[in-house]
């Protein structure tokens, strides 16, 4: 297991997968909770008053939202493709569609190509010489 200092805390910790340790996923975590309870009881506020009011930082709300773990109303947000108003994400729906299709048929030519270098290397002879 990698060892590793939290990106924010700087204590060492096993790294599994997040450059933060548990202890300040979890303070992010409770972070997320608290944002999410005062937008229950106050929709439609601006996320600059929500930072004001839960300590969140606006950046933290705006990562939240394009995670998709956070939902806007009033069209703050625009596709990163199109520009079109989204509630959260990066990509309205039909970008979204269409970065996947896009995905796909990529991992497919990359497949195909693994294919036929695989069939290339099953053609090559190899030489060696011999001792004498």
């Amino acid at each position: 297991m990698e060892m590793a200092n939290c990106r924010r805390c700087k204590r060492l910790f096993p790294r599994i997968r997040e450059p933060i340790c548990n202890d300040c996923m979890q303070a992010d975590e409770d972070l997320f909770n608290s944002v999410k309870e005062f937008l229950r009881e106050n929709p439609k506020t601006l996320i600059a008053d929500v930072a004001a009011e839960t300590g969140a930082s606006a950046k933290k709300i705006l990562g939240w939202l394009r995670e998709g773990r956070l939902e806007i109303v009033g069209g703050e947000l625009k596709c990163k493709s199109c520009g079109e108003d989204i509630t959260t994400g990066i990509f309205c729906e039909p970008c979204q569609k269409k970065v996947n299709a896009d995905l796909d048929e990529m991992e497919s030519s990359v497949e195909a190509a693994r294919a036929a270098l695989q069939a290339d290397r099953s053609n090559i002879v190899t030489m060696h010489s011999r001792k004498k």
